[in-house]
């Protein structure tokens, strides 16, 4: 019978991921976080305005001043977080992970070990493919939907860090 061991590991051994490591997103990415503000400012004016037309008694000028002013603010802040938060993000392989990081005011890193991962996949959505772009998805056991996702890659790109990780998959089975 083997001896079970369970050694503390000190917070000085753990292994470092340095945020200078993490690979960029490529910066066509931009145009299609850029297109979703745009989108999200026309449903949120075209609501306004849908309200406006067919309300049978108009709301006073300053609570649609005040709507319109919510309206901008909400679009200014996204937009300015998006950009602002856009080198933040990036991808890292190493040789037992992968990991992504994101976030402008509270940065998260999410890591999926190589021997979990059960399946990858390379996804484009239409804006994706015409920029050239792809999404690779990673997926672990016990879920429908990616564990982790890395945006705009160039499709070649993405299909290395598939064909790579593919190939861990087969390692651990």
């Amino acid at each position: 019978m083997e001896n079970f061991t369970n050694s503390v590991i000190l917070p000085v051994n753990l292994p470092e991921i340095d945020s200078r490591d993490f690979n960029p997103l490529n910066r066509k990415y931009l145009i299609i976080l850029a297109i979703r503000i745009v989108v999200l400012f026309l449903i949120s004016a075209g609501g306004l305005a849908a309200f406006l037309i067919l309300s049978d008694e108009k709301p006073p000028l300053w609570i649609i001043l005040s709507v319109v002013a919510f309206i901008f603010l909400l679009i200014a802040t996204s937009a300015l977080l998006t950009f602002l938060g856009f080198p933040k993000k990036g991808y890292l392989v190493r040789e037992k992970d992968v990991s992504f990081q994101r976030g402008l005011i509270t940065h998260r890193v999410t890591s999926v070990p190589l021997n979990r991962i059960q399946h990858v996949e390379v996804s484009q959505g239409v804006l994706a493919k015409i920029l050239g772009l792809s999404t690779v998805n990673i997926y672990t056991a016990g879920g429908n939907s990616s564990d982790l996702s890395i945006p705009g890659l160039p499709v070649d790109e993405a299909k290395r860090v598939k064909a790579f990780l593919s190939g861990k998959i087969s390692d651990y089975e």
